[in-house]
């Protein structure tokens, strides 16, 4: 596939689990999410991981200067290395779609989004059954509604945004992950 593939969906639908399967079937695409590399920032004891740590423990959105910034860098990484991005996380806001989609017009990169749809209510449970899974501190109920939300009001905006560029396949996220990986796959193309 020479694509890039950018994953988006309602917190608890599978974008890590159904990114990292496919993963394994495109050897020329390196995977690249915004959480878990805020998250690593945030870990580290210095300006930038202190800056992002007190935005997060605010309950704000990370700016878009750091997340644009994340963005090109793994951008230009996968583009020296002749490589394919995988991108799960990232945009969530509109005024990143909208960064996101000029700097792929402006790198030649073409891209799919995969918007993997689940109801409100699945996604509830999902997420309050892998809490309590994976005793993940950062998954209250509070802030899994939060989360949730941004998705309802922030998020659907971005996808509609693509969908109005022919770029989103939608994939219902309710099946088993290897249902849902083969319909993946098919629309694909793979």
């Amino acid at each position: 596939m020479d694509k890039d593939l950018v994953f988006l969906g309602i917190q608890g639908c599978g974008k890590w689990t159904q990114a990292k399967v496919l993963l394994k079937e495109l050897p020329n695409h390196l995977y690249f999410e915004m959480w878990q590399t805020l998250r690593s920032l945030m870990s580290s004891d210095n300006m930038i991981g202190n800056y992002i740590r007190n935005i997060v423990n605010t309950w704000k959105m990370i700016d878009n200067f750091i997340t644009h910034d994340l963005i090109h860098t793994s951008l230009k990484i996968v583009e020296q290395n002749n490589k394919r991005l995988i991108v799960d996380g990232f945009p969530r806001m509109i005024e990143q779609a909208e960064y996101f989609s000029k700097k792929m017009e402006q790198m030649k990169r073409d891209f799919v989004i995969v918007h993997l749809e689940l109801s409100k209510d699945i996604a509830l449970e999902r997420m309050m059954k892998r809490a309590q899974i994976e005793w993940r501190t950062d998954d209250t109920p509070e802030v899994i509604e939060q989360r949730i939300d941004i998705f309802i009001h922030e998020t659907m905006n971005v996808i509609k945004h693509f969908e109005a560029l022919g770029k989103v396949i939608t994939i219902d996220a309710n099946g088993s992950i290897e249902e849902i990986q083969a319909i993946l796959k098919s629309k694909l193309g793979l």
